[in-house]
């Protein structure tokens, strides 16, 4: 049998994962929100958590018309090489950039902004017009609420209660069922 390696993780008394995943992503957040400005995308989130695989640093990245592999690629080659200069993350971890996903978070101002009119999905922190977990169609942003249209019904949420906001995937509608094919979905009967 090989020889494996052993990890261990000094903690000060009272300091958690979630304590210190915190302060990495704190920490980690301006330096590549700075890189990925450089490489003309935006820092959409990050995030740093233990996995079954070790410590994985994960950044979100996007820009208009969606990024590519190229996007991903020089901003991992750029943040990585300044996190090794700055060497701050005392663990071994992965480095991971990717796009956020067509069902992509709502995190900042700006982020809310852009999904006027479109389909999202907001949990609130206590139930709003019976419910805590809203999809409909983001209409208005108003200073203290969110308007949503909710099958043609209007739902007014109140910013205070929003726990977290992403968009919703938008199915085209067709067929004699009212219901549409995925993209990249055939459908077949099979027997």
């Amino acid at each position: 049998m090989g020889l494996q390696s052993a990890h261990f993780f000094i903690f000060r008394p009272g300091t958690s994962l979630d304590t210190m995943s915190r302060g990495v992503e704190e920490t980690v957040r301006p330096l590549a929100a700075d890189a990925a400005r450089g490489e003309g995308v935006e820092l959409v989130d990050l995030e740093y958590r233990r996995e079954p695989v070790g410590w994985v640093l994960r950044l979100f990245i996007d820009k208009n018309g969606g990024v590519g592999l190229d996007d991903c690629r020089r901003v991992s080659e750029v943040v990585g090489t300044l996190l090794e200069v700055e060497d701050f993350i005392h663990q071994a971890y992965t480095l991971e950039v990717s796009s956020p996903g067509l069902t992509r978070p709502l995190n900042s101002e700006q982020d809310w902004n852009r999904a006027v009119g479109k389909m999202i999905r907001v949990v609130t922190k206590r139930a709003v017009a019976g419910r805590q977990d809203v999809a409909g169609r983001l209409v208005e942003i108003q200073t203290n609420a969110l308007i949503l249209e909710v099958s043609g019904v209007v739902v007014e949420i109140p910013r205070d209660l929003v726990a977290r906001g992403r968009m919703e995937l938008e199915w085209p509608r067709g067929g004699e069922s009212g219901k549409g094919s995925r993209a990249g979905e055939s459908r077949a009967s099979r027997k």
